[in-house]
């Protein structure tokens, strides 16, 4: 799982509003969404890793989000437009896969890396959305 190890950029985006909408984002925080989590927007990710417990930091053009966690433990995190979830990552050969519990909708959020990019394909609510990221 290493290869996780990094920062990485947004570079593609396929299918994100209707992915948006199946899991009930307001219509507004879509909006506000599209701007700053969308290509151009510098979104960027970094995992780390010390010992059992790894780090994601999400920095966008709002701000800053950091989240700690151990595989296979759930822990309370809340989504980037602020709904509270319940969330567990675990691995599953060469994916890191990462499931948030909302209380109307669930998400499945599966990451791989091959070479210098990392594709994240979000499922909820029906509908997949893939996000590619670039090593930076």
């Amino acid at each position: 799982m290493a290869n996780f190890v990094g920062k990485w950029e947004l570079a593609e985006s396929i299918n994100f509003q209707e992915y948006m909408v199946a899991i009930g984002v307001e219509e507004e925080k879509r909006k506000i969404a599209s701007q700053v989590l969308g290509v151009g927007s510098k979104m960027t990710h970094e995992f780390s890793v010390n010992g059992d417990e790894w780090t994601l930091k999400i920095w966008t053009q709002n701000g800053e989000k950091e989240i700690k966690f151990k595989l296979g433990q759930e822990f309370d995190s809340a989504t980037l437009d602020g709904r509270p979830v319940k969330v567990m990552f675990n691995k599953d050969g060469d994916k890191l896969i990462e499931t948030q519990k909302g209380a109307t909708f669930e998400s499945i959020n599966e990451r791989t890396v091959s070479g210098d990019e990392l594709t994240m394909l979000m499922t909820g609510g029906g509908v997949t959305c893939t996000r590619k990221y670039r090593r930076v």
